[in-house]
């Protein structure tokens, strides 16, 4: 439920806040904040927000990154001075209701095949027992949910994923991979995290995709974006091998459906 209260305050039960909040970091970065928890509702506004100051000449504005609840803007305080800067965006964010805007942003839903546990996803064996199901008690949890891209990050095409049932709401393991292959899907935190590259992390790797979100040689480079769906499906090792293979010679594209009206 949301319960206005004057221009982008509001009161709601999605972690969003009730006055949007901005935050200097150092003398050149500002960070507005419109939730402290990953919702549709709030990446929905982060996202409308980024979208108006990318078609907007803001003064003294460089550059500006959207995240899953607030869009950090890269400006020149020579330029502009900080507090002066701080006042015109203050007064762009008291524009509108950008937790409405955001229910109003275009969002595609892609189709993402993906081969669980085995070489694909050797946690998947441990997570399962450690909560006590079966891998397809597993499997079929993070098949169900359909999952919104809440960032894209820390790799090129690397995509954060979620919200997940409480079962996925685990701790990140003790020990870092040191590398884990392309293609890798990681859950933890009630989040799963599709890359794009090989990678080290300390999240629980169940299964992997022959999709690559991210290649410089392909137009465009990137295909997946932050607010879009994704469906898990299914697929064995065999289906696995054929549609990287494809893939790897531009004969395979992605599976759009349908997307779901917006939290």
């Amino acid at each position: 439920m949301r319960i206005m209260t004057g221009q982008s305050h509001i009161i709601d039960d999605a972690g969003a806040y009730e006055t949007v909040r901005l935050k200097m970091v150092g003398e050149a970065l500002l960070v507005v904040e419109f939730g402290a928890q990953l919702s549709p509702l709030v990446l929905g506004a982060a996202r409308a927000f980024d979208h108006l100051l990318q078609n907007e000449k803001i003064p003294g504005l460089q550059e500006s990154a959207p995240t899953g609840n607030a869009v950090a803007l890269v400006f020149d305080p020579l330029h502009t001075p900080p507090e002066l800067f701080r006042q015109q965006i203050r007064a762009l964010v008291e524009q509108a209701d950008w937790f409405e805007r955001g229910s109003l942003l275009p969002s595609a839903c892609w189709h993402l095949p993906i081969c669980y546990g085995g070489d694909c996803g050797p946690d998947l064996a441990p997570l399962a027992d450690q909560l006590c199901l079966s891998e397809n008690d597993v499997i079929a949890a993070h098949l169900e949910t359909m999952q919104r891209v809440l960032m894209i990050g820390f790799a090129p095409g690397f995509l954060y994923t979620g919200r997940l049932s409480e079962m996925f709401n685990l701790p990140r393991l003790p020990d870092i991979k040191p590398c884990v292959p392309a293609g890798s899907v990681s859950v933890a935190l009630g989040q799963s995290v599709i890359s794009s590259t090989a990678h080290p992390t300390g999240w629980r790797v169940i299964g992997r995709t022959p999709f690559r979100n991210f290649d410089p040689a392909r137009e465009p480079a990137i295909i997946i974006n932050a607010g879009d769906e994704i469906r898990f499906v299914q697929i064995d090792q065999s289906a696995y091998e054929d549609l990287r293979n494809r893939d790897r010679h531009g004969l395979w594209q992605l599976e759009k459906g349908k997307p779901h009206a917006h939290a």
